[in-house]
C-alpha cells in the first residue's frame, strides 16, 4: 500500500502543542525601574470597547482547605469581568501561562487573523456574554458562590443608569458555562449607584452580601440569597427571585456654617446629605469605609470589630431612616484632621467681589472637582502580609480625593490609636508609622485628571495612579542614597481614555508587577 501524503502535509495536520519554558533563576530587578521586564504580550480582542474591569476578590483566591476545593480550578486561571460599550458584560478566563512566541506564528493565524480573537479558544481562553442591559454598564462586581466542596458558581453584579438605576445579577457555572447567560435577579433602584462591591468574607453569611452606595448619600446592603416570598404565595408558585435589603446606612449632612457651597433643602435627591464617592468593605467584610464629596471619610462598624466596640450597628436598635448613621471613626483629607464638630475647611466669602460659579470653582477646597464639576475620589483596600510570619495580615487603605492621595498602612493600628481620642479628633498624620496616615506628596500627572487608583502587589510596595493617558507608580526604595522622589520614563503599560471610553490592557503586567520593600522607606515616582 502506497501513502500519497507527504511528510510536510503530515506535519501540518498535527495539532500545535504549546510548551512553556521557565527560567530557573528569578530576574534581578533594576533599582531605577523595579518591575519585571515584559516577556510576552497578548492582544485579546473582544470586538467592542471596554469601559470597566473587575477581578475576583483576593480572599477567594487565597482560600485554602477541603471546603474550598472548588476554587482550585479558578486559581489556575486569570478570571476577569469586562463591561463593554455594546451594553454587555463579558466573563473572560485565560490560562495563567502566557502563549509562547512560537504559538503566535502558526500558519492558521497568517491566513485568518480573527482566529486570535477572544472566544475562539486559540489561547485557551473562554468568553461568556452576560446580557440584559439597555444602557452601558457603569459599575460591575464579581464573587464566587461555593455550592459544594466540588462545585462553585461565579456571581456577577452589574449596574446601569436605566430608569433610576438597574442592578442585574448573573450566575455562571464553573464546570459547564453557557456562551450566553441571562440575569437571575433584576433590581430597580431608587437612585443610581456610585459603587457596588461584594463582601469579601468567605462565610456563607457574608459572601452573598452586596454593598451598594447610591447618589443620595446612602449605603445599602443587599443579600441575593435571602429570598423574599410573601405569605400568600404558595411555595410551588414560580416567581422571580428577589433578595433582601438588610441595612441602610446614611451619611451626614452638609454644614451650612462651614460649607462654602451650602446645600439647600431639596436641591437634590439626598436633601442636603453628603454624596458618597466610594464605599468599600473592610475588616473581612464586617465594616465599611466611605469617602464623601467634601473630602470626609468615615467607618461604619457593622459587626463591632473596632477597638472597644461592644456591638456593631447590626446589633443596635433604633437605627431609623432619614437620620445620620453613627460613624465609628471619621476624618478629612485636607491635612490635619478636624474634630467632628469643626466640619470641613472654611472659605470666607469675598467682601469685594460676588461669588460667581466661576470664582466658586477656583476656591473650592482640595481641587476635587474635575471638568465635569463633580467631586472625584476613590478608595482602594488591600490585605498585605505582616512583617511577622505568625501575625495576621495587615489591611492597607488608600484614599484619593481630587489631588490628595493618602495611605493608612495599617488600618487596625490606626483605628486603635485614633479611637482613643475624644470624638475621634486629632491629627491623622501624626503617631507611629503604622498608626498614622501618610500623605503622598508631589504626585504629578502633568495636567491630567486622575481617573483611578490601586495598590499594587501582595507586598504592598507601590501605588498605581491612573491619569487620562498616563500612569504614575508611587514606589518605595531602601536605597538611602537616592532622593525621596525620583522620576524615570518607562513604557506606557496602561492607558485609559475617559472621554473615548477605551482601555488598552497591553502591558498590564508591567504596571501591576510585584514591587519590592514597604511603606516605611523612601518613595519613588515612575511616570510614563
Amino acid at each position: 500500500m502506497i501513502s500519497l501524503d507527504s511528510d510536510e502535509e503530515t506535519e501540518s495536520a498535527k495539532t500545535f502543542e504549546d510548551k512553556a519554558e521557565f527560567e530557573d533563576d528569578e530576574e534581578e530587578l533594576d533599582p531605577s525601574q523595579p518591575y519585571p521586564a515584559i516577556l510576552q504580550t497578548l492582544n485579546l480582542s473582544l470586538g467592542t470597547g471596554v469601559l470597566h474591569l473587575a477581578l475576583l476578590p483576593s480572599s477567594m483566591l487565597k482560600a485554602d482547605g477541603a471546603s474550598y476545593r472548588s476554587l482550585e480550578a479558578l486559581k489556575q486561571k486569570l478570571v476577569f469581568i469586562a463591561a463593554c460599550t455594546d451594553n454587555t458584560v463579558r466573563l473572560v478566563t485565560l490560562p495563567l501561562t502566557p502563549p509562547s512566541p512560537a504559538s503566535k506564528t502558526q500558519a492558521d493565524f497568517q491566513a485568518d487573523f480573527t482566529l486570535a480573537n477572544a472566544g475562539q479558544g486559540k489561547w485557551g481562553e473562554s468568553v461568556v456574554i452576560l446580557s440584559g442591559h439597555q444602557k452601558p454598564v457603569n459599575r460591575v462586581a464579581v464573587t464566587v458562590e461555593i455550592t459544594s466542596p466540588a462545585d462553585a458558581h461565579i456571581i456577577v453584579a452589574s449596574h446601569s443608569a436605566e430608569v433610576q438605576g438597574l442592578l442585574l445579577l448573573f450566575r455562571i457555572s464553573t464546570k459547564s458555562p453557557q456562551p450566553t447567560v441571562e440575569p437571575f435577579q433584576s433590581i430597580y433602584l431608587s437612585s443610581t449607584a456610585k459603587s457596588i462591591s461584594f463582601n469579601p468574607g468567605l462565610s456563607r453569611e457574608h459572601a452573598s452580601q452586596l454593598l451598594v452606595a447610591d447618589s443620595t448619600g446612602v449605603c445599602r446592603i443587599y443579600d441575593y440569597k435571602l429570598l423574599i416570598r410573601t405569605a400568600e404565595e404558595p411555595i410551588e408558585t414560580p416567581v422571580a427571585e428577589q433578595g433582601t435589603w438588610l441595612l441602610s446606612l446614611y451619611a451626614g449632612f452638609h454644614s451650612t456654617k462651614s460649607d462654602p457651597l451650602p446645600q439647600t433643602l431639596g436641591k437634590h435627591a439626598g436633601f442636603g446629605r453628603k454624596t458618597i464617592l466610594d464605599a468599600k468593605w473592610i475588616s473581612g467584610g464586617r465594616a465599611i469605609i466611605i469617602l464623601m464629596s467634601d473630602g470626609e471619610w468615615a467607618i461604619w462598624d457593622i459587626e463591632g470589630v473596632g477597638p472597644d466596640a461592644a456591638k456593631g450597628l447590626l446589633g443596635r436598635q433604633g437605627i431609623k431612616g432619614g437620620s445620620k448613621s453613627e460613624y465609628s471613626l471619621s476624618g478629612y483629607l485636607d491635612g490635619p484632621a478636624k474634630s467632628k464638630s469643626s466640619g470641613p475647611p472654611q472659605i470666607a466669602s469675598s467682601k469685594f467681589a460676588p461669588m460667581t460659579p466661576g470664582t466658586r470653582r477656583t476656591t473650592e477646597p482640595f481641587s476635587a472637582k474635575g471638568s465635569g464639576g463633580s467631586a472625584r475620589g476613590q478608595i482602594s483596600v488591600i490585605e498585605l502580609p505582616s512583617s511577622l510570619a505568625t501575625a495576621p495580615a495587615v489591611e492597607s487603605v488608600l484614599l484619593w480625593f481630587g489631588e490628595t492621595y493618602s495611605v493608612i498602612p495599617d488600618l487596625e493600628k490606626y483605628w486603635t490609636a485614633h479611637s482613643r481620642k475624644t470624638g475621634g479628633s486629632g491629627n491623622p498624620f501624626t503617631g507611629t508609622p503604622t498608626g498614622r496616615m501618610i500623605k503622598l506628596e508631589d504626585v504629578d500627572l502633568q495636567g491630567e485628571l486622575c481617573s483611578g487608583v490601586e495598590q499594587l502587589s501582595s507586598a504592598g510596595s507601590g501605588i498605581l495612579i491612573l491619569g487620562e493617558h498616563r500612569y504614575v507608580i508611587v514606589a518605595n526604595s531602601k536605597q538611602s542614597r537616592e532622593p525621596p522622589f525620583e522620576r524615570s520614563t518607562g513604557r506606557l503599560a496602561l492607558t485609559k481614555s475617559v472621554n473615548g471610553g477605551e482601555l488598552d490592557v497591553v502591558g498590564i503586567d508591567q504596571a501591576l508587577a510585584r514591587m519590592e520593600n514597604g511603606f516605611g522607606s523612601k518613595r519613588k515616582i515612575f511616570s510614563s
